[in-house]
């Protein structure tokens, strides 16, 4: 039978049109308030996947103990998406897909969002939804780049899908200004896209120095 109360929407093949509040933006036209949460006006985002699992496991009894994970990158020989166990070490699934030992450089995630890792026996986690392996010489790349200073061009705050000023919390982070970071400047509204980090021509690690600031905000409020 056909349920009414559910309707499929198309949304523009966009990134990160797939962040909590970029997709109710896109599909309700509500913006969520800074500091807010969605369910403060009434809205829930579930990934697909969850629900999926959430058919499959509730009805039988069952807990979360395999996610799909995308394999991917050069040299893979067979990339795709494979159901891993949580706690599969890394090394594991790479073997399975045939990533070759010489190209094992590897980031946790998607290409804008991942990390990298400097092992590879880190486990599967709940949270990795993608392994991209790479050759040395293609991940490290940009990492060799010369950083520059902020030359003031704008075109981090142009690219930022939350209309934060990652120029200012970059010159912030590098104060080690945290919380003014998080207080004036809406830290916390921040999801790490990387978009700014992308096109700053200083080559700033911006995203970085976000996400150590977060960190050490967290450390502070836990002592």
């Amino acid at each position: 039978p056909v349920d009414d109360s559910i309707a499929v929407e198309e949304v523009p093949t966009k990134y990160p049109q797939g962040s909590e509040k970029m997709l109710i933006m896109s599909l309700f036209g509500v913006e969520i308030p800074s500091g807010r949460l969605p369910l403060a006006l009434g809205i829930v985002v579930n990934n697909v996947g969850t629900l999926a699992a959430l058919g499959k496991l509730l009805p039988a009894g069952e807990g979360l103990i395999e996610r799909v994970v995308t394999v991917a990158g050069p040299g893979v020989a067979r990339p795709g998406d494979y159901r891993v166990p949580i706690g599969t070490p890394v090394s594991f699934v790479l073997d399975y897909a045939g990533a070759p030992a010489a190209a094992r450089q590897l980031v946790l995630g998607g290409p804008m969002m991942g990390q990298s890792v400097a092992s590879l026996d880190v486990p599967v986690t709940k949270g990795v939804s993608g392994l991209l392996v790479f050759a040395g010489e293609e991940l490290t790349r940009r990492e060799h780049l010369r950083t520059f200073p902020c030359i003031k061009c704008g075109e981090c705050v142009e690219s930022c899908p939350m209309g934060l000023n990652p120029s200012t919390l970059g010159m912030l982070a590098g104060k080690r200004e945290y919380e003014a970071m998080a207080e004036r400047y809406h830290l916390g509204d921040c999801f790490e896209c990387g978009c700014c980090t992308y096109v700053c021509p200083s080559n700033i690690p911006l995203v970085q120095q976000f996400r150590i600031a977060k960190a050490v905000l967290r450390e502070r409020a836990a002592a």
